[in-house]
């Protein structure tokens, strides 16, 4: 998969979306379709689209922690802070043996977090892009 965004990688929507669907969409139905089908349905592509920004966000991430300095010496930053952290939790083990899972667990909650705002961040990149694109295209059709 490149990297690169071109033209052809846009897709036009009509303003800011939402994965939820609309309460339009709830109402109208397909002729004979089964309600749980179309939930069923609903539930892989979200989860299949779901797994593709997983993917994609970690994709850009390694890449950034590659080509982006200031992204690569705050990764660096924060492991050596956590090793720092697990050392020192270690020494201490003795006074205070929760010590290292404290800090295990705010590792894990911090990495959980940084994926999140990720994929929050690039989703709201997909619904803007739409948008952006309509705004685009009204001001060069208004010229």
């Amino acid at each position: 998969m490149s990297d690169q965004v071109t033209t052809s990688d846009l897709v036009f929507c009509p303003g800011p979306v939402s994965a939820l669907p609309a309460e339009r969409d709830r109402e109208t139905q397909q002729p004979g379709a089964v309600p749980d089908d179309r939930l069923m349905l609903q539930s892989i592509l979200n989860e299949a689209f779901n797994q593709y920004i997983f993917n994609r966000v970690e994709n850009i991430l390694k890449l950034a922690e590659t080509n982006d300095a200031d992204y690569s010496k705050t990764v660096h930053e924060v492991r050596g802070l956590l090793n720092r952290m697990l050392k020192l939790a270690g020494k201490l083990k003795d006074q205070y043996p929760e010590l290292i899972d404290l800090v295990m667990e705010l590792e894990s909650y911090t990495a959980l977090e940084s994926g999140q705002s990720a994929d929050i961040a690039y989703k709201q990149g997909l619904r803007d892009s739409g948008y952006i694109h309509q705004e685009f295209m009204t001001f060069l059709q208004q010229r």
